[in-house]
């Protein structure tokens, strides 16, 4: 669970911790993550799907820790503009995999989450670059796309983690 538990704690740290969408406690979706059969034949895919997303951790884990370094305003929107790129390219990333039948739902649903807080973050820069970051930080809060995130990547990380 190395993997979704990064992605927990990067979510976390852009924003994710409250809601836009009403505060809710873990979710059905976001807490299933019992592990799926993948076909013998299909074990490099979910190998290579698993690596994917362990990038997609990185990546979002190095932007994010530059967004608490910010010394600005615009300092800040611009790291935050990076992080909005960081979830895009994620997004296309996973969204470019081959998937296992049995994660492709999964897959779908971290795609559209990803792309989703992408969204959010392109909505905070905006204030965060007037210096509104009460308004900056609702924008980056939205618990539904974090939820999705999470529980997507512990299905793939339960079925594919070898």
């Amino acid at each position: 669970m190395r993997s979704a538990v990064l992605l927990a704690l990067v979510l976390a740290a852009c924003g994710g911790s409250a809601s836009k969408d009403k505060p809710s406690a873990a979710t059905p979706a976001a807490t299933a993550s019992a592990a799926k059969t993948v076909a013998p034949a299909d074990q490099a895919a979910c190998a290579a799907l698993y690596a994917r997303l362990q990038r997609v951790g990185v990546a979002l884990s190095s932007s994010s820790e530059l967004l608490t370094q910010s010394v600005d305003p615009k300092d800040l929107s611009k790291k935050i503009a990076t992080e909005q790129e960081q979830l895009e390219r994620s997004a296309t990333l996973m969204d470019s995999a081959v998937v296992p039948e049995p994660l492709v739902a999964d897959n779908r649903r971290l795609v559209k989450a990803l792309r989703r807080y992408a969204r959010d973050f392109a909505g905070a820069k905006a204030p965060a670059r007037k210096g509104d970051f009460q308004a900056a930080v609702k924008a980056m809060t939205d618990q539904s796309a974090v939820n999705g995130v999470l529980a997507a990547a512990k299905a793939i990380e339960a079925t594919c983690h070898p």
